[in-house]
């Protein structure tokens, strides 16, 4: 999921006819650039539902994953494709509402669905926020398939460490009993095929980043504290998080906890994905940058067959509508010395890497 690849067509029979349907598109003038903030409308003209999502790279195709949150519905998760990251066909709903099991689907929503493949199994698997009313319930939900369209079947739900830090009895969130909380989340698969979920625990003060076991459906067992999970940006009360990595150095892009409010982002660094992790600061420069150019961040794509250039991904939240918020995809080019900034652009496209600095 976090590795570059050469863009290259897919030879499938399935992409096939993906690719007649945009050549037979062409006099509709598909985009062939990102205007961010923008309603983004897939093959069919309609608005693309992917909000808190992430893409996957798999085959030469990418496919994006989020929250559809068409009106008249209850929140599920959406599958598009894409050959070049500006053209997006709506694949399927991935994971329907109706897949969570009877005893919580009617109180319990979905949020920032991410999906990763391992090798190992042939399996795609599924990781979201799950989460009821109230926002106590807090609990990671498991789905795998043997497709990357889906449908994903539902496996468990859980918080994966069950440490206690001197949580209290009248915890609303009852850590004490079932664990740290669960909620804004990633994740993230090292060049060793190892993967790992980023998520905002400790009622959103501390991120957790756990590593997961060879099927990645649940922590690597047994959980042991910085061997192989670790509490980061400690007391911080940073959500959203974004991780990508470098050679040997991991970033992490993170939001503050203001809600739906937009904010101020942060990156932090470490040279070792469980820590420490060291604050750089807020990567945005120009108009808005105290607010994230009124944004969040969702998840950090590596460009296609570009060393050290990045799609930043962020949402434009509206609450009270949340089908029309939009989305914000900004370029990242790390610098020689590994920093990076990020500014606003009304329209760009992928030929910006071309022009990254060497």
């Amino acid at each position: 999921m976090m590795k570059a690849a050469t863009l290259a067509f897919i030879l499938s029979a399935s992409a096939s006819s993906f690719f007649t349907g945009l050549a037979g598109a062409a006099e509709q003038n598909m985009p062939e650039h990102f205007t961010p903030g923008k309603t983004w409308l897939d093959t069919d003209g309609i608005p693309i539902q992917a909000h808190g999502g992430g893409v996957l790279l798999r085959d030469n195709a990418y496919y994006w994953y989020g929250e559809d949150r068409t009106p008249g519905k209850k929140t599920a998760v959406s599958c598009y494709s894409s050959p070049d990251l500006y053209n997006w066909k709506k694949q399927a709903v991935a994971f329907p509402h109706s897949a969570l099991p009877d005893n919580i689907r009617n109180r319990s929503f979905i949020e920032r669905p991410k999906v990763i493949f391992n090798s190992k199994t042939g399996k795609y698997v599924l990781w979201f926020h799950l989460e009821q009313w109230g926002y106590h319930y807090a609990r990671a939900g498991i789905a795998i398939s043997d497709k990357p369209t889906g449908p994903f079947v539902f496996l468990t739900s859980m918080r994966p460490i069950k440490d206690n830090f001197d949580f209290t009895d009248n915890d609303p969130d009852r850590q004490k009993e079932f664990g740290g909380t669960f909620r804004d989340m990633n994740l993230f698969v090292d060049d060793d095929g190892k993967a790992y979920v980023f998520y905002a625990s400790e009622n959103n003060a501390t991120m957790y980043v756990v590593r997961l076991n060879d099927e990645f459906t649940g922590p690597e067992t047994p959980a042991v504290q910085n061997k192989t999970w670790a509490r980061i940006l400690v007391g911080q009360a940073r959500e959203a998080p974004a991780p990508f990595k470098f050679k040997d150095r991991y970033y992490l892009i993170t939001s503050d906890c203001t809600g739906w409010r937009p904010n101020t982002a942060d990156y932090a660094v470490a040279d070792n994905i469980l820590g420490p992790w060291e604050s750089k600061g807020n990567p945005c420069v120009g108009p808005e940058a105290d607010i994230t150019f009124r944004t969040q961040s969702t998840f950090v794509l590596p460009s296609p067959g570009k060393t050290g250039c990045y799609i930043f991904m962020a949402d434009h939240w509206t609450p009270r509508r949340l089908h029309n918020s939009t989305y914000i995809w900004l370029p990242i080019i790390l610098k020689p010395d590994g920093s990076f900034t990020l500014e606003w652009k009304d329209k760009w496209d992928l030929s910006i890497f071309d022009r990254k600095a060497q």
